[in-house]
């Protein structure tokens, strides 16, 4: 049993952190550690410390639901210190008791600290960063078996879009290969610094030897965060006019040559410059009234 006396006011403090962005409801677990008068309470993503008086070191699991229940109970107390005894199914604030889920902590090799809302870019890439053992023990491998179905439908949603444009599987298939390749050479600079990409992580990643993470393809260009984003935002604006032109409708979007795009009346854009667009708008009158002469030989597309 985890046995230990804290100050009510740094074990609210604690709780809050932990509990900050989750649902109340949640099944995830937060794993409590109590080893040399410091408890840790870790979450994805959420690492916290504070002092206890222990006479023991002792390693419990408990729900995010469960800690939701103990920190309402902890509200209803007055401060100062209070004892807490985690075991047996169930958790003890001073007189106070409430059922819990309690399980034996699993303590990963390293803590893989990502946050628990991480995209699904960031989720995809923790298996080429972490050893398998590590997601485990860190519960992240159903988040992460999530994240690759998830991306496995945008794939063939974007296949199915990029189609139009007269691009390929395999090409579509290049350029996400491409943008996870960066995206995890990227995560692994954040995460980590030059001499943590030591021991165990060179061991099961061989590839990471001699700062191979860190050389570029011929030809390949790294991409800072800001570049990350502002392509992100591209290909997002571009999927969106590709929804518009499936659904009939048409887009805008300026080239990169500084030119004005419609999409959505054939398979491919029709591109002018400013002053073009202009003058045909200009004429637009004159386009309607030759239309309207002219219609008896001019012929409607299918």
């Amino acid at each position: 049993m985890m046995d230990f006396v804290i100050e009510k006011k740094s074990l609210d403090s604690a709780m809050k952190q932990v509990l900050f962005g989750r649902s109340a409801a949640s099944e995830d677990l937060v794993d409590l550690k109590v080893e040399r008068s410091m408890l840790t309470l870790v979450a994805m993503g959420t690492s916290v410390d504070v002092s206890v008086v222990s006479e023991a070191s002792e390693s419990v699991s408990i729900t995010v639901r469960d800690l939701a229940k103990l920190m309402k109970v902890s509200a209803t107390y007055k401060a100062g210190p209070v004892r807490i005894r985690i075991g047996d199914g169930r958790i003890r604030f001073q007189n106070t008791s409430i059922g819990a889920s309690i399980s034996e902590a699993k303590v990963a090799r390293r803590v893989i600290d990502i946050p628990h809302d991480a995209s699904v870019l960031d989720m995809v890439s923790l298996p080429e960063i972490f050893a398998p053992d590590e997601i485990e023990a860190c519960r992240l491998q159903t988040r992460v078996a999530d994240a690759r179905k998830s991306m496995e439908l945008m794939i063939e949603s974007a296949i199915a879009s990029m189609c139009e444009l007269g691009f390929i599987r395999s090409e579509v298939s290049a350029m996400v290969d491409s943008r996870l390749k960066s995206h995890v050479a990227t995560m692994r600079r954040v995460l980590f610094s030059e001499e943590q990409l030591s021991g165990f992580a060179k061991s099961q990643h061989p590839e990471l030897n001699n700062n191979d993470f860190e050389k570029q393809e011929p030809g390949e260009k790294q991409m800072n965060e800001a570049e990350m984003k502002e392509e992100l935002d591209r290909l997002r604006a571009e999927n969106a006019q590709l929804k518009t032109k499936e659904n009939g409708g048409i887009s805008l979007k300026v080239s990169e040559k500084g030119a004005l795009s419609l999409y959505g009346m054939g398979r491919f854009p029709v591109t002018l410059y400013k002053e073009q667009w202009l003058r045909i708008l200009a004429s637009a009158p004159q386009i309607e009234a030759f239309i309207r002469e002219n219609d008896s030989r001019l012929k409607t597309k299918e």
